[in-house]
Formats: C-alpha cells, sequence, structure tokens
C-alpha cells in the first residue's frame, strides 16, 4: 500500500469535474450503486479522470480499504460488505478522513507560541493619537494628543528615547495633536494640531526631532491625515488633509526627496522652522507641490482620509469618513 504523503498528492491535483467522474463509475447500467473491486477501480477510475496514473489509483484503492477496516474495528461493526471491494460512500469517507488530518495537522503547525505577557509602563500621560512603525530603523513610534513622542525598540518594547514636540504657535499646556502620518520617503513626521496647522518633523534627528516646516493658514482645524508615495518613484506623494469644515485638500508632492516645498518662497519662525502659507498652495506658488481641494462634506468634519491613485497625471483625490 502506498503512503498517505502519495495519495494526497493525486488528491490535491484532481478537481470537482474529476469527482464526479469518480462517482459516475460507481452506478451500474440501471442507476443502481455498486461497489468496485481493486482492478475494476483502477480501470474506470483511471479512464474517467483527466489526471493520475494507475499506479496512483491502486494506492488511492488501498487505502479507502485500510480505512474501511479500521473504521470497523473502531465502531465494532461490519462496515465492510464486501471484502476487497469499496463504493462510493466508502470513498467519501475516507477523502473527508484525510482533509480532517490535513485541517488538524495545519492547526497544530500555525498555532503561534506567545510569549508570556509582561506589563509595559507608559510614558505618556495623555491619550495616545498614533502608534506608526519606522521599517528602516525597526522601531515603534507613539504621539500623544499632548505632543510626547516615545521611540520604542521593536524585539522588547523598551522605551529609547522620549521628547516633546515643538511649536512656538501655541503654549504647551494648549498643544493638541489631533493625527500624526510617517512620510517613509523623506524621513519625516506630519503632524497636525488644533491650532490650524501641520508641522514637518526630521525623524533623522539623534537629539529631538526638530519641525523643519510649518504649513500656517488652515481655514479649518485638520483633524485626520493621510499619506501616499509612489512605489515606483519616491519623489511622488500625496498627503491628504481633512478638516473640521467639511474639507478634504490633497497635497501632491512631485520632487518630495530634494524638498517638500520651495525653500524661496519661505520664511523661517521661532522654531527655525520654513513657514508655508497655505494662500501660497492655494495661489500655485510652489511649483513642487500642487494642492487640490474638495468641499461636499460641510459642515461635517471629516474623520478619515486616504490617498489613492488613478493615472500618473491626474492627482490623487482623499476619500472621507464624515460624521455631522
Amino acid at each position: 500500500m502506498g503512503t498517505g504523503m502519495e495519495v494526497g498528492q493525486l488528491e490535491s491535483r484532481m478537481n470537482a469535474k474529476d469527482y464526479m467522474h469518480l462517482q459516475s463509475i460507481f452506478v451500474d447500467c440501471s442507476g443502481r450503486p455498486r461497489s468496485l473491486s481493486r482492478t475494476e477501480f483502477i480501470h474506470l477510475a483511471w479512464r474517467s479522470a483527466d489526471r493520475g496514473s494507475k499506479q496512483e489509483y491502486g494506492l488511492l484503492f488501498d487505502s479507502v480499504v485500510v480505512t474501511q477496516k479500521r473504521s470497523s474495528l473502531l465502531h465494532g461493526r461490519d462496515e465492510v460488505k464486501k471484502e476487497g471491494h469499496v463504493d462510493w460512500g466508502a470513498l467519501c469517507s475516507f477523502l473527508l478522513e484525510e482533509t480532517w488530518r490535513k485541517l488538524n495537522q495545519t492547526k497544530d503547525f500555525s498555532v503561534p507560541l506567545w510569549k508570556p505577557r509582561r506589563t509595559l509602563t507608559c510614558p505618556h500621560r495623555d491619550s495616545v493619537q498614533k502608534v506608526l512603525y519606522l521599517q528602516s530603523s525597526d522601531q515603534y513610534l507613539t504621539v500623544s494628543k499632548g505632543g510626547k513622542v516615545v521611540l520604542w525598540q521593536e524585539v522588547d518594547l523598551s522605551v529609547l528615547s522620549t521628547c516633546r514636540l515643538q511649536n512656538s504657535t501655541v503654549a504647551s499646556r494648549d498643544l493638541w495633536v489631533t493625527d500624526v502620518v510617517l512620510l517613509q520617503n523623506v524621513q519625516k513626521i506630519a503632524v497636525s494640531f488644533t491650532c490650524e496647522e501641520v508641522c514637518f518633523y526630521d525623524l533623522r534627528s539623534k537629539q529631538d526631532f526638530p519641525c523643519k516646516y510649518k504649513l500656517q493658514g488652515l481655514r479649518f482645524a485638520p483633524w485626520c491625515l493621510d499619506y501616499w508615495m509612489d512605489p515606483c518613484d519616491a519623489d511622488l506623494a500625496v498627503l491628504t488633509i481633512g478638516d473640521t469644515g467639511g474639507q478634504v485638500s490633497a497635497l501632491h508632492f512631485t520632487s518630495a526627496q530634494t524638498s517638500l516645498f520651495e525653500s524661496r518662497c519661505l520664511q523661517l519662525d521661532s522654531d527655525s522652522a520654513k513657514v508655508v502659507s497655505w494662500d501660497q498652495l492655494v495661489k500655485g506658488r510652489h511649483s513642487c507641490c500642487r494642492m487640490e481641494t474638495h468641499k461636499a462634506h460641510a459642515p461635517a468634519w471629516v474623520r478619515k482620509g486616504a490617498s489613492h491613485t488613478r493615472t500618473a497625471t491626474n492627482l490623487p483625490f482623499g476619500e472621507s469618513q464624515m460624521t455631522a
């Protein structure tokens, strides 16, 4: 008799049509069910099915017979009505038993080996607004509502460093982070605040995260962010901003790795960050960043935004989910 692996290889190659052909050989000319000997089964199965060799069908027959005998011994009854013969029911029982055995084996291999639970001390004192995974450094980054940033080691979730986002526009006690996204192609994070600003912080600094750009003058408070980059061209990217006025704005960067915004149009604030005017973007003053706006949702707040691309030349629009 063949091994279960050899029989399983035949089963894995057979489809529903093959099994329908197999079922038909267990019916005689008058339409009544019948059982087949080993020789009959091999000959008819090999002729009716579109795949498999005579040797493989012989192995399948032997496996069915062994399963019948084992089942008879376990249940204490004679399930093999005719010695050395099998019928369609016996074949189906064998196939179901094999399928069940394979499923159990798969479950045994796929059960995760969980490590003992550990209690982590969280440095954040207020709600965490976003958890980001930094694939380039295998670390996690969390940002809380009050602007505190914590960098975690991926392996053991130990705290590597903590700092507070700098924003001279408002007092520290009034700082309120609404959302954070990772700009993985330029090693920055974009952070939205209720003070109607979106700030861009550099992750490459070893001390804290200095603010590089401040997008100011938004009409409403930005409430959600989303970021998309072209997997084939890291210079092309889209930052989607949804605000409390029901507006979705898409900033399309065309040379992100060189500069998100044109430096000649910018001034520095007290944080040494370059200030980007919302009106300048609306008027198209930045050739490396153009903006389009979708205004169909007012007065509902935009709770969720998503960027996706349609063509290489058309600017992606954000999709938003709103609540009144």
